[in-house]
């Protein structure tokens, strides 16, 4: 009988009770999925670097929502309603080899196909459906809001499903319209978020490990851009300077986000945590790109010596998401992180129209994101003997 339980188990709402201790932490199976998208997102990045024009830099960003929006839709409902029973495994498993498949797509979506990416994103989305088609059937509580989710995500579908009998680009523009339902939805369920809200420690921890992954993807770059050019000055210096600024980002996150913000702050603060993790990792992605173009030109490619607008652009998104969710982190409003945040994205935006080579702009932001490291730990290690004293 116990076997049979652990086979089959019906989802239910996994929040916590006020008072109630709980070390919910990802499962590995999270974990496994995570590594499904970050080929997803290498291939996005591989596809900017090998054509870096601001064209397909765009097309790199607006590629990367519905990979994105796919990763969150998963995780949001293995939030509130894994049970890690044998149809959610086969199900997850099934959408991980969608994501696969679409990972696949991404060269082609940018040369023009538009086939493989939307049957792909439609293979996963679908997946998504008979998950929650399954938690509305058991999950009382929470049968408006999977209702809501299975409503707007079925329309969406079938917006994607159409755009394969239109010609470009007037599919693309379905594609967004599919994409603007799926994204509006989660700001019309304020009254049923509030009956089956999220598990506040697990949402914050699996953002946390997708930007480590995506933290890892810049650091393949400067592997993959070292190994392709002779270890001279110029290179060793630009691969120096990029795993500097991976480090100094994964410090500036991890140490100094508040993760408050989601769960225990109201809906719009959570929301902003969620959407503007898109720009977080967005960046990043392309920070990692540029990163690895930087070394390719400073080791004497020229085809990248008018790149280093691809690092600033990725920098800057990645601190105006961070400083948007400061903004939201109460008490004060513009506190010294998000002064910080944000005048680190205008220090990188300011450099885009100067024609200065990437590896002068690499060292310059590397420097700028050490310096930011160092003043936040004298910060609060001062805050910290004050509160002693």
């Amino acid at each position: 009988m116990a076997a049979r339980s652990r086979l089959l188990e019906p989802p239910r709402l996994r929040t916590i009770s006020a008072g109630q201790e709980d070390d919910r932490r990802a499962t590995w199976l999270e974990l496994f999925f995570d590594l499904v998208f970050v080929a997803a997102v290498g291939q996005l990045a591989n596809s900017l670097a090998a054509e870096p024009t601001t064209a397909r830099f765009f097309e790199f960003v607006a590629l990367f929502v519905p990979v994105w929006w796919a990763w969150t839709g998963f995780t949001f409902y293995a939030n509130r309603f894994d049970t890690d029973d044998l149809p959610y495994r086969l199900l997850t498993l099934v959408g991980m080899f969608a994501i696969a498949a679409l990972a696949t797509t991404v060269p082609g979506a940018f040369a023009g196909a538009t086939i493989g990416f939307p049957l792909a994103y439609v293979g996963a989305r679908v997946v998504l459906l008979v998950l929650y088609a399954r938690a509305a059937r058991h999950v009382p509580e929470a049968r408006k809001l999977a209702r809501m989710f299975l409503t707007a995500f079925s329309t969406a579908v079938v917006i994607w499903l159409v755009s394969l009998a239109f010609p470009r680009p007037w599919n693309y523009v379905l594609w967004g319209c599919a994409l603007a339902i799926e994204l509006a939805i989660p700001f019309f369920t304020w009254r049923q978020i509030r009956d089956a809200p999220i598990h506040p420690r697990h949402i914050p921890e699996r953002f946390g490990l997708l930007t480590l992954i995506v933290l890892g993807e810049s650091v393949l770059g400067v592997v993959l851009g070292v190994e392709k050019v002779s270890w001279v000055s110029g290179s060793a210096l630009a691969a120096t300077a990029g795993f500097i600024t991976a480090a100094a980002l994964w410090w500036i996150y991890f140490d100094f986000l508040d993760e408050t913000t989601i769960g225990s702050r109201g809906l719009v603060s959570g929301l902003t945590f969620t959407y503007m993790h898109f720009f977080i990792v967005v960046g990043l992605a392309a920070l990692g790109a540029g990163v690895k173009m930087a070394i390719l030109a400073a080791g004497g490619d020229h085809h990248y010596d008018g790149t280093a607008w691809v690092l600033c652009a990725g920098l800057a998104m990645t601190m105006f998401g961070l400083a948007a969710i400061e903004l939201v982190a109460p008490p004060v409003l513009f506190d010294v992180d998000f002064v910080l945040r944000i005048g680190t994205a205008a220090f990188a935006l300011v450099l885009m129209p100067f024609d200065l080579a990437p590896l002068t702009v690499l060292l310059m932001l590397a420097a700028v994101l050490v310096a930011q490291v160092v003043f936040e730990l004298a910060r609060h290690e001062t805050q910290a003997s004050l509160l002693e004293s």
